[in-house]
């Protein structure tokens, strides 16, 4: 009689388990609200005197200073995607800054400086395509150093979830923490270049802003917990 080949623990790592989430009703699930503090400001000067403060934090700090990171554009199917509009940078889970850019030629130095800076990460989903579009709007930054600096949380998620999936930014906040960020498509077509943004935009904006953070550094925590590698 052969003998029975049994899988044991001693003799190697057992294949995943899958684990079905049952599916959910999305439209039943409670709203992603962002908590904190939004400074919206529309001038080069006031993104400038900002990110002066920020690069003083990034300096001082001893680890990565990590800076939850969005933009916006306005959008139209005759013309496509038109020019940055905002940026939305979240420095901690209660403090959001969104800088309009729709009517600046050119990007102050210190906010440049800031996303180059070796001390910072930026993160988001995706965000490397956005600093790609950045430097097509904004000719002369120095890209390389900001894309060295991108931490996409979708690779993270992946490496925790075991799918091979797309994963958006609404997929991941609905599947870690079973809520649903609004994405309402008169608020996320609307006119960003608009002068000034009105309350509906600045609380969309802020919280894509913090859902990028938020997320990252929840990811991490889960990450070290499995004692799992996590992007630098």
């Amino acid at each position: 009689m052969e003998p029975i080949n049994r899988k044991l623990r001693s003799s190697g790592p057992l294949p995943d388990a899958k684990v079905n989430k049952p599916k959910v009703d999305v439209s039943l699930l409670p709203i992603f609200t962002y908590p904190g503090k939004t400074k919206y400001y529309s001038t080069s000067i006031d993104c400038a005197l900002i990110c002066d403060e920020l690069l003083k934090r990034a300096n001082d700090s001893m680890e990565n200073f990590v800076l939850g990171f969005d933009m916006e554009w306005p959008f139209s199917f005759q013309n496509g995607p038109g020019k940055t509009s905002l940026i939305q940078i979240s420095s901690s889970l209660d403090m959001c800054y969104l800088f309009q850019t729709s009517e600046i030629k050119k990007l102050p130095l210190a906010l440049t400086e800031l996303l180059s800076h070796t001390n910072v990460r930026i993160t988001g989903v995706n965000i490397r395509n956005d600093i790609h579009k950045l430097a097509r709007d904004f000719p002369g930054i120095n890209s390389k150093l900001m894309l060295e600096n991108c931490v996409d949380v979708r690779p993270m998620a992946k490496s925790l979830i075991k799918s091979s999936g797309s994963w958006s930014m609404e997929k991941l906040i609905i599947h870690f923490f079973e809520r649903r960020i609004n994405k309402d498509k008169s608020v996320r077509m609307s006119k960003w270049n608009q002068v000034p943004l009105n309350s509906a935009q600045i609380k969309y904006a802020a919280t894509d802003a913090y859902a990028s953070l938020k997320l990252y550094l929840h990811l991490k925590d889960l990450l070290e917990k499995a004692e799992m590698n996590i992007p630098q």
